[in-house]
């Protein structure tokens, strides 16, 4: 994805908690009081887009999108 201004979004309905999206990028990603995860920049730099699919490609429900 090439997009000069990404957008992150976790849906909360198949996310399991696993954590591997902040293990990844703590600076955007977080763990929610719910357990779950949660997105603490929805609007990162472009130069973290590749860490972003990183994320998104090990998370196993694929609750991630960017």
């Amino acid at each position: 994805m090439a997009d000069p201004e990404l957008h992150v979004k976790i849906n909360s309905l198949i996310c399991e908690g696993t954590a591997y999206c902040v293990r990844i990028n703590p600076d955007v990603f977080g763990i929610g009081t719910d357990g779950l995860g949660e997105v603490l920049v929805d609007r990162p730099a472009p130069e973290f887009e590749d860490s972003l699919e990183e994320a998104a490609t090990l998370c196993p429900t694929r609750a991630i999108t960017y």
